[in-house]
């Protein structure tokens, strides 16, 4: 596989896309602690935040599916948690940590397919992974490795359908979107 070295423009979006993502995570993590809250008389407040979990894998997914370069979703991801954290995230310096871990699963998804295939399958799939690998992570640190399997299981079969609905069906139609005004041109996704 040939390098392929980053430019300016590629750090500047990635900066952009972090600033901007940090601001949305925190937005979602609202609304994930308001519709826990609506699913709780029915017994449903684990799945609020499993609806929405692939929101935490965008930035990552769409700075790949633009730039189209290893390492991208990677570095976009961290910057997004450690922005989000010094916004005031009450998770602390886990969200980090988070960050890391989810762009590590995202760029597993790309890299199955050696960093040649950027379209809904490779942003779908870099979305599962990064909701696997921050499962690995959550069963100790949430201690989800004490959960029913059966709850367990249908808690990863909604997150699943989330990375794939979030990172991998709207990410790529917004950029594509945003692709077609011209503002992505110098970018491999608007040549």
């Amino acid at each position: 596989m040939k390098q392929k070295s980053w430019e300016l423009k590629d750090v500047i979006m990635m900066a952009i896309l972090g600033v901007v993502f940090s601001a949305v995570y925190m937005a979602v993590f609202q609304g994930g602690l308001a519709l826990s809250t609506a699913l709780t008389p029915a017994g449903l407040a684990p799945f609020g935040f499993e609806i929405i979990y692939g929101v935490w894998f965008m930035a990552a997914t769409l700075s790949a599916y633009i730039i189209r370069k290893p390492g991208v979703a990677l570095v976009t991801e961290v910057l997004a948690s450690a922005i989000e954290l010094l916004m005031g995230n009450s998770g602390g310096a886990t969200v980090v940590l988070t960050g890391l871990i989810q762009g590590v699963g995202c760029e597993l998804g790309f890299a199955v397919f050696r960093y040649r295939k950027y379209n809904l399958l490779s942003m779908a799939l870099s979305g599962v992974f990064a909701a696997v690998c921050i499962l690995c992570y959550e069963l100790y640190y949430l201690s989800y490795y004490l959960l029913a399997p059966t709850m367990l299981a249908a808690q990863l079969a909604v997150r699943f359908a989330s990375a794939v609905v979030f990172s991998g069906v709207i990410a790529k139609l917004a950029c594509d979107g945003l692709a077609r005004t011209g503002v992505l041109r110098s970018y491999a996704v608007g040549a």
